[in-house]
């Protein structure tokens, strides 16, 4: 744990110092990116990505928006970037049929790339479509841009689409008394939905780290950062270890310049101390599912990172915002 954390600092240096005129909330989120794949940042191999996107998208497409650097960065990590990028635009125009243009449709036309074939494109599209009109009809003051990308997640998953918004509205019940947001209890009931645990059990775990957590004095977010901590609670039931080693991270980040109360900031710094830790529960995950009962497929555990990754931009983008 203590190398990858060290490894996420050096990679966020990197990215502050090879891209100080993007939007500097991205760059941690960047680092943890390559920080999954135990690499160091290749910053000219990002720089070379954002031309690929650039050269060819027009001015005003949104794979040119706020997420630029997260896409390029998610983009070179890939062994042919250019031939990878025509294959998320492909993907995109799929998406484009059935959604609206938002600063996430980018994100999830690179994650259907990644996890399904070219054929399977307008299936998987339709299916997101479906979800995502029915997540509409059930929070129709909640459900936005956002959402849609959530909606593509379980278009990938192999959970039905009645299965998918049954445990959603399940899992939100149970959970909207804990958190003044319901916009952020909705994203974080989206990622309990993946695991195939008992609705009460995972909500239930998912609220013991978050109270575990503030018992410590080291209160989580209570906005989209939310599902990060969802996405953790698949991943192992040993509750106690988590909070502990979330603290343990989150301290070493804090001791780390750049991560202090002039740096990240502590919601941020306490998110990404999270999804470090998520990282290397990730790495036992196989073996970890022969025992457990919230999840039998690893699949599951892979969207549900994603969804992490999504909550991760959404809250970086808010950060952004209330920044400027």
């Amino acid at each position: 744990m203590e190398q990858r954390i060290e490894l996420f600092v050096r990679n966020r240096d990197i990215m502050k110092s090879n891209f100080k005129w993007d939007n500097s909330t991205l760059h941690p989120l960047c680092a943890c990116l390559y920080t999954e794949q135990g690499s160091v940042i290749d910053a000219e191999k990002i720089k070379w990505s954002k031309k690929i996107i650039k050269n060819n998208t027009r001015s005003f497409s949104t794979f040119r928006g706020i997420t630029l650097l997260v896409l390029a960065t998610m983009l070179s990590l890939e062994e042919d970037p250019e031939d990878k990028f025509q294959e998320v635009l492909n993907a995109y125009e799929s998406l484009k049929k059935e959604f609206r243009s938002s600063q996430y449709l980018p994100l999830s036309a690179i994650v259907m790339t990644d996890m399904v074939e070219p054929l399977d494109y307008d299936r998987v599209v339709l299916k997101s479509k479906d979800i995502y009109q029915r997540m509409k009809k059930e929070h129709p003051f909640l459900t936005s841009g956002e959402d849609s990308g959530f909606a593509v997640m379980f278009g990938l998953s192999e959970l039905t689409v009645d299965k998918a918004i049954e445990e959603m509205e399940r899992c939100y019940q149970q959970l909207k008394g804990n958190f003044f947001s319901a916009n952020a209890v909705q994203s974080l009931s989206h990622t309990l939905a993946l695991g195939e645990e008992n609705t009460i059990e995972k909500c239930i775990r998912v609220m013991d780290i978050f109270d575990g957590l503030k018992e410590r004095k080291y209160k989580f977010g209570t906005g989209v950062e939310l599902a990060v901590l969802g996405a953790l609670a698949l991943t192992t039931d040993h509750v106690d270890k988590i909070v502990e080693d979330i603290i343990e991270v989150n301290e070493y980040l804090q001791n780390s310049k750049g991560f202090g109360a002039f740096g990240t900031g502590k919601a941020q710094r306490m998110m990404y101390s999270a999804i470090m830790v998520s990282q290397e529960y990730k790495k036992c995950c196989t073996d970890q599912l022969m025992n457990m009962t919230s999840i039998n497929s690893i699949t599951s555990i892979v969207i549900a990172q994603q969804v992490a990754i999504s909550a991760a931009v959404a809250a970086s983008v808010a950060a952004s915002s209330s920044s400027n």
